[in-house]
């Protein structure tokens, strides 16, 4: 499993927060998504063979949520 750590611009709420973790868990390939509301902070855990750090970070910015800083561990 990879890991893709991402830092948020920050949500207005910790429902809207909830919500896009939702649905980070729910795309193809992602394992599990650590989401720390407080720092706005994403540490999603994906297999690189089902999905990529670049898909992700397209869907997040899809759903509206502009991305700080990014790194990936292999």
């Amino acid at each position: 499993m990879e890991k893709l750590t991402i830092v948020l611009e920050p949500i207005a709420t910790i429902t809207e927060f909830e919500k896009l973790q939702d649905t980070i868990e729910a795309h193809n390939g992602v394992g599990e998504v650590a989401a720390f509301f407080k720092t706005n902070k994403l540490v999603i855990q994906f297999n690189l063979f089902q999905t990529s750090a670049a898909e992700l970070k397209q869907l997040i910015t899809d759903l509206g949520h502009k991305i700080i800083s990014s790194t990936t561990e292999h």
